[in-house]
């Protein structure tokens, strides 16, 4: 229904577009949204952004303590010739126990963001503290970031959502918007929280603290699992390593991976070869009008119908920054208002989460002028990401506040994209994912190349860590390995059967010695009997005396 009539509502009439009675009942039941949908609707929730969530009655809703079954469903954007229907979630979140009896919470009190360590990209401008029944008219909230004090507004206090919560937005953050992002350095800060003048609840005032760090950035405690063995093993051998033990882990996984130079160049004059759109159509993403170089650029825009859904052009190839590895990309933000926003993101995690590494926002109503009037160079060191695979994606999205609709005149609307660059980088083909129990392994070379062996561990035996560090092996073609399998004696004749478990020879000898510390001498009447061609073979010979030792080899 949210998505049919593009609105929502707790309470939609029967003559809204796909009214059921089951319909305005879940909608009675459920946070809602339109615009967004699956996981970017929780995080919306959560984050509760915009002013009229002032008093966070989504955040409230997920976290109550009571609640123990909820139910999501997810419509995506829908676009037919005649309109298109935006994405949109509801997420059940009244059960039987509500109004039940309060289970245990890992605090007495429900925070967000929660006390301890917390990533960085969970924590949103407006923080809350809940506690069952407590009155906060009065509740006074102080802060401090590192041990020094900051600012902090209460909003409104209001009741009637959840349980009853105080809320706040630290350093003067503009927490109408989902543009605004709870500012971050790098490095691990830590916020305390000193809550008092709160009535009805045990205690009349908590303090907690907020860790708030950046969980791709190991900790001082962190050892990686560092790879030891051969830097050339030897191609269709065995070769043995070892690594070093991961605290915590349960078991293990390696990889295998062949390495080769990757530079990367794209003007659009190809149109999409490279990349995947996922646009909501109603325009060309390669444009001719606008372009840094050649004939073309890529364009991406909020097109009538759907000017709420997000605007993405994703690289196909996975690529391997090296040291010194650098993105450059020719950029042109056109008239886009304050609720539009270009992102350039990058994925190490095969596109589960992604990352700015560089984001530009409208202004005001975007009908002024263009926010570019000409394109600008945007270079970004890839130094972060050395030895991470790396995914490639650049996202026009829209948030809160005004945006800018095409078409609507001939005029550069939207977010235009040239001359992609990458530079100092490989592509990696993965042999496979091995799991091992136990701190060592077998590589086995197919080819002689270059290779890029890595360990990663695994916790509680299915949650893996990030990748180890890269051992560079240089895979070579060993000398031939004779193994002798047996030896029989048959008719007053010795059988000695042998094969050829690596490389390749034309000729062999057959070495023999009345003592075990020789002198080895050439029997050169054995007969060599080919039973397999390049894998087993048999010398036949007559016995020697009381003891005989017997060796094969090649030239």
């Amino acid at each position: 229904m949210m998505s049919a009539n593009g609105d929502v509502s707790h309470t939609p009439p029967p003559s809204w577009y796909c009214w059921t009675w089951d319909g305005s009942n879940a909608a009675h039941n459920s946070n809602l949204a339109l615009g967004v949908s699956g996981p970017d609707a929780i995080t919306g929730y959560i984050w509760d952004a915009g002013g009229n969530n002032t008093v966070v009655g989504h955040r409230r809703w997920m976290l109550y303590p009571q609640t123990q079954i909820m139910g999501t469903g997810n419509v995506p954007t829908q676009t037919t010739t005649q309109t298109t229907n935006w994405e949109a979630n509801a997420t059940w979140v009244f059960d039987a126990n509500f109004g039940g009896p309060r289970p245990g919470t890992r605090t007495p009190y429900v925070a967000w963001p929660p006390a301890g360590y917390v990533p960085y990209q969970l924590v949103y401008p407006r923080w809350s503290f809940a506690y069952p029944n407590a009155n906060f008219t009065n509740a006074t909230i102080t802060m401090k970031s590192n041990g020094v004090p900051i600012a902090v507004a209460k909003e409104t206090y209001v009741t009637g959502y959840g349980e009853n919560t105080v809320v706040w937005v630290p350093l003067g953050l503009n927490a109408n918007s989902y543009a605004t992002v709870f500012p971050f350095g790098g490095t691990d800060t830590v916020y305390t929280v000193a809550i008092s003048n709160i009535v009805g609840a045990p205690q009349s005032s908590y303090i907690y603290t907020v860790t708030v760090f950046d969980p791709a950035v190991p900790g001082a405690d962190y050892f990686p699992p560092v790879i030891s063995g051969p830097s050339q093993p030897s191609v269709g051998v065995s070769n043995a390593y070892t690594f070093t033990v991961v605290s915590n882990a349960t078991s293990y996984q390696w990889r295998a991976a062949v390495c080769t130079p990757y530079n990367f160049f794209d003007g659009a004059e190809s149109g999409l070869t490279n990349f995947t759109a996922n646009t909501s159509g109603g325009y060309a993403v390669q444009d001719s009008s606008v372009k840094a170089s050649g004939s073309y650029s890529f364009r991406l825009a909020h097109p009538f119908g759907d000017p709420f859904a997000p605007q993405m052009l994703t690289l196909n190839q996975v690529f391997v920054p090296l040291s010194n590895g650098t993105l450059t990309v020719k950029s042109r933000l056109g008239y886009a208002a304050d609720g539009e926003t270009a992102h350039i993101q990058v994925s190490t995690n095969g596109g589960a989460g992604w990352q700015d590494v560089f984001s530009q926002v409208g202004l005001g109503d975007g009908t002024t002028a263009p926010i570019e009037s000409s394109f600008v160079t945007r270079s970004f060191s890839l130094n972060a990401f050395v030895g991470r695979p790396l995914q490639l994606r650049f996202n026009y999205n829209y948030t809160s506040g005004l945006y800018y609709i095409y078409p609507q005149g001939s005029f550069p609307i939207g977010w235009y994209l040239d001359d992609t660059t990458i530079t100092n980088a490989e592509l990696w083909t993965v042999q496979g994912t091995n799991a091992t129990a136990t701190t060592n392994f077998t590589f086995t070379p197919t080819q002689a190349t270059n290779y890029n062996l890595q360990v990663r561990a695994l916790i509680f035996t299915e949650f893996p860590l990030d990748w180890g560090p890269i051992k560079q092996v240089t895979a070579i073609v060993g000398p031939p390995v004779v193994v002798l399998n047996r030896l029989a004696l048959t008719n007053n004749q010795v059988w000695l059967n042998f094969t050829l478990q690596s490389g390749t020879a034309a000729t062999f000898k057959l070495l023999q010695a009345d003592q075990v510390t020789g002198p080895w001498t050439t029997n050169a009447t054995a007969v060599l009997t080919t039973n397999v061609p390049d894998v087993s073979y048999r010398y036949t010979t007559i016995p020697g005396g009381a003891a005989r030792f017997y060796r094969v080899k090649t030239p």
